[in-house]
């Protein structure tokens, strides 16, 4: 596990990801494929879904970074539906020396 609640999550992005002026990483993440299987009466669900992140900066044109899968589960609280987790791996990676620090 690299980073659990919002808080974590934030500081562990905010330790890699290169800002611009702007205040963004000049990126935009696309989420395809996305698929849910819920359990009602668990109250737990699992999902699956493919991502892109695009790229374009001043020293790089537009163009896809890195593509992976998502898998996540969730948990109902409540009658609210919650992440309980998400698991991300990455098939292909391009240029992302203009996106994460280290």
């Amino acid at each position: 596990m690299l980073a659990e609640g919002a808080a974590a999550v934030e500081a562990f992005y905010r330790s890699l990801v290169r800002l611009y002026d702007d205040g963004t990483p000049r990126t935009r993440h696309i989420t395809t494929n996305v698929t849910i299987e819920v359990d009602a009466e668990a109250g737990t669900a699992t999902g699956a879904a493919s991502y892109t992140v695009f790229q374009a900066t001043d020293a790089l044109p537009l163009q896809a970074i890195i593509v992976g899968r998502y898998r996540d589960t969730f948990r109902r609280i409540d009658g609210a539906w919650w992440f309980a987790s998400r698991t991300m791996a990455a098939d292909l990676s391009g240029d992302l020396s203009r996106h994460l620090l280290r």
